[in-house]
């Protein structure tokens, strides 16, 4: 029976879901902001450290939960967001460049202290993303992969825990942003039967087009484009009913979880002290930054600390529509922020890369 378990793939799944939901159920109970992401995220995170071999989780699993979630930001965006959202560029542009120059300092020490390559110390600092910076540290032959892995799964466990309980404990969760309180059904869409084909035959031609294009998030930016365009020339996009929007955050939490490493005590103990710091003196850094901009630019603190945070887009959009702020706003300036890291940053690192191992060479021949 016990080989039967370590070796079924269905019963793994089921058995990883069941541990995903009975820790969202938990989290619930016990009233933890965000328990259908966190609570799936830390039972599923536990768990692997001894039951990993009874466990399994599929990438397909969170893909489905980033197109049920770009869904849902995909209906934020409306003619005017898309006006605010463009005098909020030269605001995205300083914020972006701010945070990232603040990673890259913390970063420097960081590797300064613990003797790693600059590209790994880099790529673990930057808030971009852990499966994108884990990709482009395998392209680098001077990048310890599991280091930026570790580096990058420390930041995303801090940001997940602090942020939201800083918007919703210490900033006001007041906000204008009316859209995402509109009162949505339980299970079944309310949407129109040829408009969900449409939608759907859309939704699908985005996530091919933006995969062949090497988008980042193409199962999150593919519906979200196609909602997007619904809402501005169409019909409008379907309301996400809220089951769904909780599914969505059991997915995408569930394969955190399941994908943060956390079984090298080793590295560990040597590095938490630090990546720990760093990050907090980088989540200090983007709460100072928006309660000072926000007045100057009316916005709500809450609204720019999210928008700046250095989390990935799915978690920060998920505590977004918790405490109703403007969806499109923060969505827009972590795209931003993830494409400014990806398109100009990333291959400037790995050029750097690859001149300090020329040099490494030419200084051993």
């Amino acid at each position: 029976m016990r080989t039967y378990l370590m070796k079924s793939k269905s019963v793994k799944v089921i058995f990883t879901s069941i541990l995903a939901f009975l820790g969202g159920y938990t989290f619930e109970w016990l009233g933890v902001y965000l328990p259908w992401m966190l609570g799936p995220l830390f039972a599923v995170m536990i768990a692997k450290v001894k039951l990993g071999n009874y466990m399994i989780w599929s990438k397909p699993f969170r893909s489905c939960g980033l197109v049920i979630l770009g869904l849902q930001l995909g209906s934020s965006f409306t003619k005017q967001s898309l006006n605010e959202m463009g005098e909020y560029l030269p605001v995205m542009l300083f914020t972006t460049i701010a945070i990232i120059l603040f990673s890259m300092l913390t970063g420097w020490v960081v590797g300064k202290r613990m003797n790693l390559s600059l590209s790994t110390s880099m790529l673990g600092s930057f808030p971009g993303g852990l499966s994108q910076m884990v990709v482009l540290s395998e392209e680098m032959k001077n990048s310890d992969q599991t280091v930026v892995g570790f580096m990058q799964t420390l930041r995303i466990i801090l940001v997940i825990s602090t942020v939201p309980w800083l918007v919703t404990h210490v900033m006001s969760v007041e906000s204008g942003g009316d859209a995402a309180m509109v009162e949505r059904p339980f299970f079944l869409f309310a949407y129109d039967g040829k408009m969900a084909i449409l939608m759907l035959l859309t939704l699908l031609s985005f996530i091919f087009i933006t995969k062949r294009l090497n988008f980042p998030l193409p199962f999150l930016l593919g519906p979200l484009m196609a909602a997007a365009i619904f809402n501005l020339v169409g019909p409008g996009a379907p309301e996400i009913p809220d089951f769904w929007l909780s599914m969505s955050q059991l997915l995408i939490g569930t394969h955190l979880g399941y994908t943060l490493k956390v079984d090298n005590p080793r590295l560990f103990r040597k590095m938490f002290g630090a990546v720990f710091l760093s990050n907090m003196l980088l989540i200090g850094f983007c709460y100072f930054l928006s309660i000072q901009l926000a007045p100057q630019l009316s916005l709500h603190p809450n609204e720019l600390f999210l928008s700046m945070a250095p989390g990935g887009v799915a978690e920060m959009a998920v505590t977004a529509m918790s405490v109703h702020v403007d969806l499109s706003v923060v969505t827009s300036f972590h795209l931003f922020r993830i494409l400014f890291i990806l398109f100009l940053l990333s291959p400037a690192i790995k050029w750097l890369d690859g001149r300090n191992e020329r040099k490494q060479e030419q200084g051993q021949s």
